[in-house]
């Protein structure tokens, strides 16, 4: 005798389901416009609810887009690269609370940009180093809260350097999260001083194109950001635990 598979989905979200397939297997590609209401509604074999409530899930992930007038309809959404950061965003947040912990996420980090500081080095424009060098300027001058958004703009600036806008849609929502989970902790100006510095150090990799300088760079400054956080972490931990 099987085990059971969890409760069955609504009817709205099985509609769901068949319509986000069609969109993932090409059946329906974006900027397509949907079939009217009744004949979904006829091929499914639901109700006009069922297929409205259905939609509008669809719409919420931004799969499905209305509009209104003669040529109106409901149309196969193309999401933008901000969809995707804002999706995997909200996913990582709800994660970070229960099963993914700060040690995952920086070894995401790692993953994400080391590789991506190699690529920095080698595709780099005249650009892309100007802003990489104003940003180590600017946290060299700035002041709290100022310098931890420079941080994270620093590691942003570096990724799309490398060329690959993937890399930046992947990695900006763990910015994000980890940034939300230690914004109410001040490592304090020692920590800042020697994170400029290690930034400053991967801008000179850059500068050279030294693309392997650049990897190693990353790696041992994405490793000392890791021990603070791990420290961080556990002294919350303690924190708690005394409380």
């Amino acid at each position: 005798m099987s085990a059971p598979s969890g409760p069955r989905p609504l009817e709205y979200e099985r509609v769901a389901g068949e319509l986000r397939q069609m969109i993932v297997d090409g059946e329906l590609q974006p900027g397509d416009r949907l079939p009217s209401e009744g004949e979904l509604t006829a091929r499914m074999r639901i109700s006009r609810g069922t297929l409205r409530e259905a939609l509008r899930v669809l719409s919420a992930q931004k799969l499905l887009t209305s509009s209104r007038g003669v040529n109106g309809g409901t149309f196969v959404a193309e999401p933008s690269p901000d969809d995707v950061v804002e999706h995997l965003e909200t996913s990582l947040t709800l994660l970070s609370r229960s099963r993914v912990t700060s040690a995952h996420l920086l070894e995401m980090r790692s993953q994400l940009e080391v590789p991506a500081a190699e690529l920095a080095a080698r595709r780099r424009s005249e650009e892309d180093l100007h802003q990489l060098e104003q940003s180590v300027a600017g946290m060299n001058e700035a002041g709290d809260p100022s310098v931890a958004h420079l941080n994270s703009h620093f590691h942003l600036l570096l990724l799309r350097a490398a060329g690959n806008p993937v890399l930046e849609m992947m990695a900006t929502p763990v910015f994000t999260v980890l940034r939300e989970r230690f914004h109410r902790v001040e490592p304090g100006e020692e920590f800042w001083l020697r994170v400029a510095a290690e930034h400053a150090e991967i801008v000179a990799h850059v500068r050279d194109r030294n693309s392997r300088g650049a990897r190693r760079a990353m790696r041992s400054h994405l490793s000392g950001l890791r021990d603070t956080y791990t420290r961080i972490d556990v002294s919350k931990l303690d924190n708690l635990r005394a409380g």
